[in-house]
This record gives structure tokens, sequence and C-alpha cells, in this order.
């Protein structure tokens, strides 16, 4: 309750949203903080604090060994300038304080983006970075092209094409031929056998964690993680190489290729994993977009001949991490609902 006061707290501490801007709440180790996700403007980065809201700077980020550089924008485009060349114009575009940020600059005409990430984190991106291979098209890895270990960083050019995420914002129809093929090709793609295992109970211990963090903004997370808990792993799996986190802004889609960017989680596995949770956040797409859903996602799993079973598992397993994921955005609340609802009539009951 303790800390539920402090997110209250905080959320009146923070700025003036303006339209399009959102809140990302997270448990720190007890400490409410917060990100500010601003439309126009770098994402900002709250703590509460001693009954106090304060605003946290990158430079300070000691999780992050570059952060240090980024007191302003002449010092981090001189300390990238001999690896990566002339650059301008650091934005930062994403961060999650102790863990990564990401910056996007300019390099001539091309955009680059340079992901700073801790040391933990850089040590398996840079282990698995070197036992890629190159993927069979119409797939194709956005590989870094400029690993930087003295700043646990790496820099890549941007992704050709455009994200799945906005065809579907924009109402395109998406080349769905495409992306089915390069689905196939990930699940097929080289696996070395040095990555880190992805199975159904990792996936499964994921989920729980994350609605464990969410029950402290809300209380329902807490009766589903047991119930998530309770699910069985399918007996059907498609072991292959698994990206971990594909979604519909992990792919972008070009004329005859489909890129697919941040890597570093790979791993190897059930290849299910990736497909339902790419099918899953059509179906969140659309119930953000138009509060119900259009079918997106049970098309895309019928297109696979995924059976009954796999599909009930890895997809309840994979709502119930959103569920988790979207309770600590005060934004989605009426998607959460809808996500809880369709939990509640399908996870079994506790034991």
């Amino acid at each position: 309750m303790a800390l539920l006061a402090d997110f209250v707290a905080l959320r009146a501490s923070l700025p003036r949203l303006e339209p399009g801007d959102e809140i990302v709440l997270r448990d720190d180790g007890g400490t409410a903080c917060a990100l500010l996700r601003q439309k126009r403007g770098e994402p900002r980065n709250f703590a509460f604090e001693n009954g106090v809201a304060r605003e946290l700077r990158l430079q300070d980020d000691g999780g992050i060994p570059a952060a240090r550089l980024c007191t302003d924008a002449a010092s981090i485009c001189a300390a990238l300038e001999p690896t990566i060349g002339p650059v301008r114009e650091p934005l930062l575009v994403a961060w999650r304080p102790g863990k990564r940020a990401v910056l996007r600059m300019r390099r001539g005409e091309t955009t680059v983006f340079v992901k700073l990430l801790d040391k933990r984190s850089y040590r398996r991106a840079s282990s698995a970075f070197e036992s890629l291979r190159a993927a069979d098209g119409p797939l194709a890895f956005a590989l870094p092209e400029s690993m930087l270990p003295d700043l646990c960083a790496y820099a890549a050019v941007a992704a050709p094409g455009k994200p799945l995420h906005d065809m579907l914002a924009d109402a395109q129809s998406p080349p769905w031929g495409l992306v089915d093929r390069a689905v196939r090709a990930l699940a097929s793609a080289h696996c070395p056998a040095d990555l880190p295992r992805q199975d159904f109970a990792s996936a499964r211990d994921a989920a729980i964690k994350m609605l464990s963090r969410a029950s402290c903004v809300d209380h329902r997370c807490a009766k589903l993680a047991e119930r998530v808990a309770n699910l069985c792993p399918p007996s059907q799996t498609r072991e292959g190489f698994v990206h971990g986190d594909l979604h519909d802004k992990q792919m972008f889609l070009a004329s005859e290729s489909a890129w697919l960017i941040d890597l570093e989680g790979c791993s190897r596995g059930d290849s299910n994993f990736d497909l339902v949770n790419l099918a899953e956040h059509l179906r969140l797409r659309a119930l953000q977009r138009d509060g119900k859903d259009d079918g997106l996602c049970d098309s895309m799993l019928d297109r696979f001949a995924i059976s009954h079973e796999v599909r009930m598992a890895w997809g309840l397993c994979v709502r119930a991490r959103l569920v988790g994921v979207y309770a600590m955005r005060p934004r989605h609340a009426d998607v959460v609902g809808t996500l809880f609802t369709s939990l509640d009539s399908s996870l079994p009951d506790q034991e």
C-alpha cells in the first residue's frame, strides 16, 4: 500500500502530459519510478524518494558505463567519432535506467542508432552477435556495424523499410505473405549451441515476474500470477532460433525483405514463442487502436496451422506477460481490463 501511495504521489508530481505522451511506471527495488515518454522530446525518468519526486539524469546513471559521456551532444559525438565516424544531432530516444539507453544520430545522410548497455547485457549481446549468421531470405538481421566494448555499446544503421507497427497504425494492409515467410525463416535460422535457452518454463517465469511487479499498482496481477504458475507447457514444440521479443515494432518491411532489429536477446528453444508473441501483439495493437480484436492474431496462427494446445498455452503465457507490462502504463487501463477478462475465463484455477 505504501508503494501504491508513492506511485500516486509521483504521478501527481510529473510534468503536464501533452497529447501523445505516455507514463510508464516501474518498481525499482521498492522505489516508485516513472518514465515519461514524450511525443515531442526526449524520454525523462523520475523517482519518488523521501516524499519527493526528483528527475534522474542520464549522465548520472551508474549502471550504464557510457552514460557518463552524455553530458552534452559534443561529448558523446566526440567519444563515438573514432569508431563510427563523424556524427551529429544525437537524440535520446529510449532510456531504462541502469539497463540501456538508445541514441539516434545522423552520419551524413544516414541514421545511426547507438545502444548503450549495462555490462551484463553487453556481454550477452556481444556473444550473441559473434554467433549469428545471415538469415535466409526474405528475412534479414539488422546486425551492428560496430561494437564498442570500452563503452558497452554498439552502433547499427537504421533498418530499411517501414515497421509493421506503423503500417497497421496507418491502416495499411501489410504484405502478410512476406511476414509469414520471414517468421518461418526465423525459426529455421542457424542456432548456435552456446545461445541461452528460451523455453516455456522461462517464458512463464518471466510472465509471473512481470505480474508480481505490477501488483503494486493493480492488485489483480498477484492473483493472476498464481494462476499463470499452473500453466502446463505444450507437448508440441518447434525447436529452433528464438528472437525473444518479436513484435510489430521489431520487424521492418521493405519491398522484398523483412528486417529484424534488437537481436541481442536471441536464444534457442521453442520457436512457437516468437510466432505467438508476434500474433498476440497484433491483438494488443487492435485493442489499443479500436478497443476490439480485429482477428489478425487468430488469422496468423491459423496460417501456421498451430494446434489448439500450443495456441492456448503460449497465448495465455504471452498475454499474461502483456498484462503485467501494460498494467504499469495507466494510459492503457481499458486494454488491460479486456486482457484480464480473457485470461480469467481461460487460465487454470489455483491449486
